[in-house]
Parts: structure tokens; sequence; C-alpha cells
């Protein structure tokens, strides 16, 4: 069976695509899922991540390759990996002036949309959106939904924030995924948080989790 394929993506930096892509892909992982992790970003954030480990250390756990050079020619270099794993999670680059992530979204089976509580982050989620609904004419099995990340409960923005995006037409995930240092020590360290033991890792841990049950249960 091909592996489904998550695009995540969002039109700029900044709100977390790296972070949530490498942790999506270590809770399939930890599902006993094939997991291949795309870097098609130019910044290669998750290749240096997956080489920051130390010598001898366990790293990240499952393989991530650097397809930020393929441009509109990406599908086709995602396609040869296709039937030898269950699930590839692509971090699709910030600009939707690039061909990259149109043409992952036309083979994409989820868009998962980061966004922060920052105005500008749900202003570029409007653009994107027009994006993601060109893709469903041609690519009909995509759905969307947005991810609240670098959340702060209290703040008001962040409330009001997710009924602005509910009116965007696409789902809203109900986990969200609060601002935590957690997440930048694991980057420092090569590993994810499900490899971290202290207490705001095992929270972080959770919520990365949950997220990714979200996500399994729109493929199921």
């Amino acid at each position: 069976m091909a592996a489904e394929i998550i695009a995540i993506t969002q039109q700029k930096g900044g709100v977390g695509k790296s972070t949530i892509a490498m942790h999506l892909g270590a809770a399939f992982h930890e599902k006993k899922k094939r997991v291949l992790v795309v870097d098609a970003d130019g910044q290669n954030t998750l290749i240096h991540w997956s080489s920051a480990a130390s010598d001898g250390a366990s790293g990240i756990p499952f393989p991530v390759v650097n397809l930020s050079e393929a441009g509109g020619q990406i599908h086709r270099e995602i396609k040869k990996f296709v039937n030898d794993y269950d699930i590839i999670v692509v971090d699709c680059p910030p600009s939707i002036t690039e061909k990259v992530s149109g043409v992952v979204l036309l083979a994409a089976s989820v868009a998962v949309i980061p966004t922060s509580s920052s105005p500008a982050d749900y202003w570029s989620s409007v653009g994107l959106v027009k994006l993601v609904q060109q893709a469903q004419v041609m690519n009909e099995d995509l759905r969307a939904v947005f991810l609240l990340n670098k959340t702060e409960e209290k703040r008001m923005l962040t409330r009001e924030l997710k009924v602005a995006l509910e009116e965007l037409g696409f789902p809203l995930l109900k986990t969200q995924i609060p601002t935590r240092e957690c997440y930048k020590q694991a980057m420092a360290l090569g590993v994810t948080v499900l490899q971290m033991s202290d207490r705001g890792s095992r929270l972080a841990a959770t919520e990365i989790r949950a997220v990714a049950d979200e996500i399994l249960d729109m493929l199921s």
C-alpha cells in the first residue's frame, strides 16, 4: 500500500513547521509506522536537526531526506519512496510563490497548517487556504486542518484566532501545541521530546501524540 503523504505547510516562516513535521514523524514512528520525513525547505532545518546528535547518542529514529533542491519536480522524488513507507511527512517551504508547496499538495492526503496566535500568521493562512482549495480541485482526496501552535491559552488573541480560523472553512484540530522550551532543547540535542524525560518534555510528548492520533483518525 502506498504511503500517506502529510504536508506541513504555511505561507510564512516562524510558525513551527519543522518542529511539527519532525515530532509528528516521531509520534507515527512510535506507533510502529514506517516513517519518512522529507525536508523540502531550503533552510534545511530538519537535516541539521537530524545530524545534531552527539557521536554514539541515539538521535532521530527514522530517516530524514533532503529534497529541497527538487523544486517543482518534488512529487516525482517523493513517489520513489511511497512503496517503502506507511507515512511520509513533508516540511514544505514557507513561500507559496514557489511551486514546491502546490506540487506537494497535489500528492498529499492531509495538509496540516500550523499557525500561532499572531495576526500575521492568520493573514498568511488566508492565502494558503486559496492554494489548498486550488489543489483540491485536482486532488479530491486532500483534506486540510489548522493546528494552533505556540499557543498561550490565557491570551484573548488565541481564543479569537480559533474562531477566525474556523470561519476560513477548514477544521481546527482539537489539540493545541503550547510554547515549550523543550522543543528547542530537543532540536539542539538531535532528538525529539518523545525521547526526553523531564516534565515539560513529557507534557509536550502527550500533546504531540494527541495531534498524531487526530491525523490518523482522518486517514482511517
